[in-house]
């Protein structure tokens, strides 16, 4: 917990003295990223692909506390009913070998179970060939309430499809001035589902500007270490997964203020059988991820169930090994992978430049001797 609040802690370091780089206006990040990355679409929420929660391999749509697989996400703002809120969908926009999208809508207080109201909205979108990767976050109004969020039965207007003049605060024509963070569900809300594709609500009135995002929230590259995209059993249930686990990667290419975030690396030894499957970043995963994949640490939300051998142990993915076969597969690596997260300086550890990848991939910071 030390290790991971220090990570948190680094990603709001140095704000107010890099306070010039926030000059970027959300328009022009916007801009930047459907140019260097790719353009990202106006979508439905209410089109993406439930995420179930169950209890014991039983679907629920009421509130409970704990549940088989919840959401890596630690919801912590006002108002948020935990890990287990029914009701999330997610949605892959782009996934081919140009580009990858990737959009969550996400539930944080029980609603009725289709709902078209939403509390937050996130999108990872993220090119394949120079490794450059955005990030867009969308918020209700908080404290979340139940009967207010964001409506996902009309369009999300995209943040980075708007035209390239519109550099400004001022939102373009055909834009509503308006804020649907805080829309009240209404009475017929259940016969008047629809999207509305005249009129989209202003973007900048949705989406978190790069700045109000480096100054609210904690850093994005503090989780996504490893890659752009995170496996876990909660996203697993759907087939909504993108995945680019050895490709380029530059998590602070594009918006000026993400600058201040940490600049993750990854971690590795020799002929170790984890990291044959995917990287392994230096901070969440080395902090938290790595351990909850491996029983070695409950997931935080998670019921009994969960806590049971073989799901405690869901990496590797679809695990059908017996306890001894896990451990014979994969106990030697593991706890060299540990060993490097507590000290990456250790003579059989190997540091994985993401910056230096883009030149030459998997080229190492240094190696062992």
């Amino acid at each position: 917990m030390k290790r991971m609040a220090f990570y948190l802690t680094l990603g709001f370091v140095g704000l107010i003295a890099h306070s010039s780089v926030f000059a970027q206006t959300f328009y022009q990040y916007g801009a930047q990223c459907a140019k260097e990355v790719t353009p990202i679409p106006a979508f439905s929420c209410m089109a993406g692909e439930k995420i179930p929660i169950t209890i014991n391999g039983q679907i629920t749509t009421s509130f409970t506390a704990t549940c088989d697989k919840p959401s890596l996400l630690k919801a912590t703002d006002a108002g948020a009913q935990g890990q287990c809120v029914p009701g999330s969908r997610a949605l892959v926009l782009r996934d081919d070998a140009k580009a990858q999208i990737s959009a969550i809508c996400r539930k944080h207080v029980v609603r009725e179970p289709d709902s078209p109201l939403f509390d937050e909205i996130n999108i990872v979108s993220h090119n394949l060939t120079n490794g450059k990767t955005c990030w867009f976050t969308a918020k209700a109004a908080i404290p979340y309430q139940a009967d207010r969020g964001i409506n996902g039965a009309r369009l999300v207007p995209s943040p980075s499809g708007l035209p390239s003049a519109a550099v400004s605060s001022k939102a373009p024509r055909g834009y509503e001035l308006i804020h649907p963070a805080s829309e009240t569900l209404q009475p017929n809300w259940r016969d008047a589902w629809r999207v509305e594709k005249t009129t989209l609500p202003n973007p900048a009135a949705v989406w978190m500007s790069p700045e109000t995002l480096v100054k609210r929230e904690p850093a994005c590259t503090t989780c996504h270490d490893s890659g752009p995209f995170m496996y876990s059993p909660y996203i697993a249930q759907t087939t909504q997964l993108p995945g680019d686990p050895f490709g380029k990667y530059q998590p602070r290419a594009i918006g000026q203020a993400f600058k201040v975030w940490p600049q993750p690396f990854a971690l590795t030894t020799r002929g170790n059988t984890c990291t044959t499957c995917h990287r392994m970043g230096n901070m969440n995963s080395c902090a938290v991820a790595s351990l909850q994949a491996t029983g070695r640490k409950p997931q935080e939300g998670g019921n009994a169930w969960s806590q049971e051998f073989p799901q405690s142990h869901w990496m590797s993915p679809g695990n059908l090994h017996s306890r001894l076969q896990w451990d014979q597969a994969f106990i030697k690596s593991l706890n060299e992978i540990v060993d490097c997260c507590n000290n990456s300086n250790a003579a059989q550890c190997q540091k994985i430049s993401y910056e230096a990848m883009t030149a030459s991939p998997n080229k190492r910071l240094s190696k062992s001797k």
